[in-house]
């Protein structure tokens, strides 16, 4: 049935709980509005779905993701640990430290007593200082 269809994303998934949550709460409220948004939603899911256009489902899906990625997401130097710091129980070997990088979390090794240094994530390509 689906083949050559596009199917179930991340995307479609969760516009599927937003419409299964819409529809329990206009049980309990009553309000013409949210059956209709949640209808449309299903027609949006199941139109995805079916869809033959795999580039522009594709690219809608990363929009979502990275949107999700960045929710919630603490700036650089905006609380405990989204500076960069080193979070408690992190490993220390080699004369290495393990650093997290503020913009997409992943772990950076980097030598212990450098000095405030410039590093360059190699995975995002951001650029951030700390102090080692």
């Amino acid at each position: 049935m689906f083949n050559g269809r596009y199917g179930m994303d991340e995307l479609s998934r969760f516009m599927l709980i937003i419409s299964a949550i819409l529809f329990v709460l206009n049980i309990f409220v009553r309000v013409r509005f949210l059956w209709v948004a949640a209808v449309i939603l299903l027609i949006l899911v199941y139109s995805r779905a079916f869809s033959r256009f795999y580039d522009k489902r594709r690219a809608e899906n990363m929009k979502f993701l990275e949107m999700k990625n960045n929710f919630g997401r603490k700036k650089p130097g905006a609380g405990a640990y989204g500076g960069g710091f080193q979070r408690p129980g992190a490993a220390k070997n080699d004369g290495k430290r393990v650093l997290i990088c503020p913009y997409c979390k992943e772990k950076l090794r980097v030598p212990v007593g450098a000095g405030t240094i410039k590093i360059n994530c190699p995975h995002c390509h951001q650029q951030f200082e700390e102090t080692v």
